[in-house]
């Protein structure tokens, strides 16, 4: 049986394959096209823990086809530049150059992968009723998309989550985009995304958001994205400053002159009807040949550019026409209520944004203090998901997404965890989410003192530990001291270490877990003896791993055979029905259960 026809029974695609295919059709050098396998490897293998860590993330299937996509559509050339010692390259300090269908790089994964990304430059579009917000907020959530797409090359290489924070290449754009996509979902964020050129990207999401944490949160949510997208555009060019301003006192005149409601609508309605007389004019222009030639004649005596024919003329004034047609609708669309109540409205909005931004007064550090802002309100909103959690399996997300969230980098050197003006706040929702945790009995309550307790579980949930369900505690006593060792498998993680105190409610000298309840899914392939090929996958509840090996040959012989397996029927096809099926094996687990799905 050939390679292909195997993949194809398992209904499972070889990307590498794939890879190899466009890459043949393509004229890179073989040194290249080595480089590009690798990423391909290197995302395929560290996805599992990528998703782990992170939760909200696109499923490997859709990573992979992006990848192969950009390669196949937007990548013609890939020039590699060997790095030398005291020498300027072309690159100078920069790691990469993404141009048009073209990468400058260093030959080595990470920056081809940054390159390959930063190829498409406007991922996500913004309508243009937006006006001087339109780009601001595009190069935000593109950039910030981006980084979001290289971390999984950047800081995770199959076995261990380490972020290389001096990679990054926007701090500002990543912390906006994580927060957006932990507040509205990956999914539904990924939808508007790819569907932003043909819908309003940020209706949608002013839509969810209100449906999710209420209008004025929602309201308070978007206003401090704006601002911050607008002093990202002066950080990368200070010339912006000046434009921004402008536009400020632009807004502050129409909105003193839209105030004055009756001068407002005298003046469009003299406006309509001085734009009505010309219309009429050059109807009765056109509707007589004699005043046409007349007035083609004496034009011409008039102009600097000639018109050398009367049709020429006769479309000129055409186009004169209809524009002025779409003027005059304008002008009677501005005069009916809701336009006026809705445009008065608008400019009052973006007047006070301005206002609240001070743009005279501008400083570097501003962009830092509105996005304190912003982390506040994001804060607030994610407190309210959590109320409403009341199962083990969604606490647990909550425990990773939130974990993942304060371990985002705002620097080189410093997280979210670490800001200031942030303690209070993220204290207050860690240790609500790890109250409700231990209430739902899907983690341990390490000390009977909830402030201690709340104490201890945060420190344990600082370490970079990928599967925190694995994670293992080890109580120790040190004179006055009370230790405690936490285990990533079987290597340290870290040692913490405390006043000792009798609420403490972990055994000394004794491992234990901090997750209680845990759902590991294992995937593995069989044959039947007709040479046809099945995938399955296992979803196993308290279990343990060194057991998988003797679950594979249970499931393996089960499938073979007919009759009952602990009250179950297995059909001799049962592996073409897409029911689930479930059984208990008593004598290896008490009442705990082996559920089986067809995929």
């Amino acid at each position: 049986m050939g390679r292909e026809e195997i993949f194809s029974k398992l209904n499972i695609r070889d990307y590498n394959n794939e890879l190899e295919k466009i890459l043949e059709k393509k004229s890179f050098s073989e040194g290249t096209k080595n480089i590009l396998l690798n990423i391909l490897y290197k995302m395929e293998t560290a996805y599992d823990d990528y998703n782990k860590v992170k939760v909200y993330t696109n499923s490997k299937k859709d990573m992979l086809e992006e990848m192969l996509k950009i390669i196949k559509e937007d990548c013609d050339e890939i020039e590699l530049v060997k790095p030398r010692l005291n020498e300027e390259t072309k690159l100078g300090d920069k790691k990469f150059i993404a141009e048009e269908n073209k990468i400058i790089s260093y030959p080595n994964e990470k920056t081809v992968c940054y390159g390959l990304y930063n190829l498409i430059k406007n991922r996500v579009s913004i309508k243009a009723k937006y006006g001087f917000l339109k780009r601001p907020l595009e190069k935000l959530l593109s950039k910030g998309k981006i980084v979001d797409e290289e971390e999984i090359v950047r800081d995770f290489d199959g076995w261990s989550w380490n972020v290389v924070t001096e990679e990054i290449e926007n701090y500002i754009c990543n912390i906006v985009y994580q927060n957006i996509k932990i507040l509205v979902g990956n999914e539904f964020l990924q939808e508007q995304i790819n569907k932003s050129k043909e819908l309003d990207f940020i209706e949608e999401l002013e839509l969810k958001l209100k449906l999710n944490y209420g209008e004025e949160l929602a309201q308070k949510i978007l206003n401090d994205i704006y601002k911050i997208s607008i002093l990202e555009e002066i950080k990368s060019d200070n010339k912006k400053l000046k434009d921004f301003i402008k536009i400020e006192n632009i807004m502050k005149k129409d909105l003193e002159k839209i105030s004055n409601k009756e001068q407002y609508l005298q003046e469009l309605d003299t406006e309509k009807k001085k734009i009505g007389k010309e219309i009429k004019r050059i109807d009765e222009i056109m509707n007589d040949t004699q005043i046409l030639r007349k007035e083609f004649m004496q034009g011409n005596l008039r102009r600097e550019k000639k018109i050398f024919s009367l049709s020429e003329y006769t479309e000129l004034l055409q186009n004169r026409r209809e524009k002025l047609l779409i003027k005059l609708k304008k002008c009677s669309k501005l005069m009916e209520p809701f336009t006026y109540v809705q445009m008065k409205l608008k400019l009052n909005e973006n007047v006070k944004l301005f206002e609240e931004l001070d743009l005279n007064q501008y400083n570097e550090e501003k962009i830092f203090n509105e996005l304190i802002n912003l982390q506040k309100s994001f804060l607030k909103a994610f407190n309210k998901t959590l109320k409403n959690i009341e199962n083990k399996k969604e606490i647990i997300e909550k425990i990773y997404v939130f974990r993942y969230y304060k371990l985002i980098p705002i620097n080189k050197t410093e997280e979210i965890k670490d800001i200031k003006d942030l303690k209070t706040e993220i204290k207050r929702t860690e240790k609500y989410l790890i109250t409700k945790a231990c209430n739902l009995r899907a983690i341990n309550i390490l000390c009977n003192n909830v402030e201690k307790n709340y104490e201890i579980t945060s420190d344990i949930l600082k370490y970079r530990i990928i599967d925190l369900e694995d994670m293992i505690l080890e109580a120790q006593k040190n004179n006055d001291k009370f230790i405690l060792k936490v285990y990533d498998d079987n290597a340290i993680a870290g040692i913490l270490q405390y006043e000792t105190n009798e609420d403490f409610n972990i055994k000394l000298n004794k491992k234990t877990k901090l997750f209680i309840w845990r759902s590991e899914v294992y995937e593995y392939y069989f044959f039947r003896s007709n040479k046809n090929c099945y995938r399955f996958k296992l979803f196993i509840r308290r279990s343990r791993k060194k057991n998988f090996n003797w679950l594979w040959t249970l499931s393996r012989k089960s499938s073979r055979r007919k009759g009952k397996l602990w009250g179950l029927c297995i059909q001799r096809k049962w592996h073409r029905l897409s029911i689930t099926y479930t059984c208990t094996y008593r004598s290896l687990w008490k009442n705990s259960k082996i559920i089986c799905r067809r995929i």
